[in-house]
């Protein structure tokens, strides 16, 4: 248990908790919304990537990397990026709604896998390179969507429409890394089990 409760862990748990927020102030988003809507909800976006840097830095500079921490920290980001991506999902339709089919299909056979391979050899895996730029793309460009909703911001800011794209393109491209690199790793793996 001591192993367990760290600062680090305790950081990835509670951006686990941030998730409620997030949702209420998504929600809360419209095109009447005034600026300090946006900035409250820029706010708690910050609070979230500073815990998501912080709980890899106290766990390196504490010597407290767990497995637990390993496995925790990739479902985290995952479900703030689950609650953007339902919630634009329902706002604008397809393009949000098809990346959400995608992560939940890939992700889901990502669990598996993993929960195969926990149980079979106790090997946990970290998210790998891709799938940190895909976080970080998919991240930018739905917390743009989000921004752009008031009229305020969307009239005054039109650029924002252009660099939301270039960042969404740019997610899918490493969410396709990211699963290539996933899949060849786990195919690799279970080939060599199998030998």
């Amino acid at each position: 248990m001591k192993n367990i409760v760290n600062i680090a862990n305790s950081l990835t748990f509670f951006r686990v908790c941030l998730s409620v927020p997030l949702w209420h102030f998504l929600s809360s988003i419209n095109e009447n919304s005034n600026i300090y809507v946006v900035y409250w909800f820029l706010g708690l976006c910050l609070l979230i990537s500073l815990t998501d840097i912080l709980d890899g830095y106290f766990a390196r500079l504490f010597n407290s990397v767990t497995d637990i921490g390993k496995f925790l920290d990739p479902i985290a980001d995952k479900i703030c990026v689950l609650v953007f991506v339902v919630y634009l999902s329902m706002k604008f339709g397809i393009s949000y709604s098809s990346l959400f089919l995608a992560l939940l299909v890939r992700d889901i056979i990502i669990s598996v896998v993993s929960i195969y391979f926990v149980r079979k050899e106790g090997r946990y895996f970290q998210a790998n390179i891709y799938g940190k730029w895909f976080l970080f793309f998919i991240a930018i460009s739905m917390i743009l969507e989000a921004v752009r909703i008031p009229n305020i911001i969307n009239q005054e800011y039109i650029y924002l429409n252009t660099l939301n794209s270039i960042f969404y393109v740019f997610s899918w491209i490493f969410f396709i890394l990211a699963t290539y690199k996933y899949f060849s790793t786990y195919y690799y793996l279970l080939k060599k089990n199998n030998v």
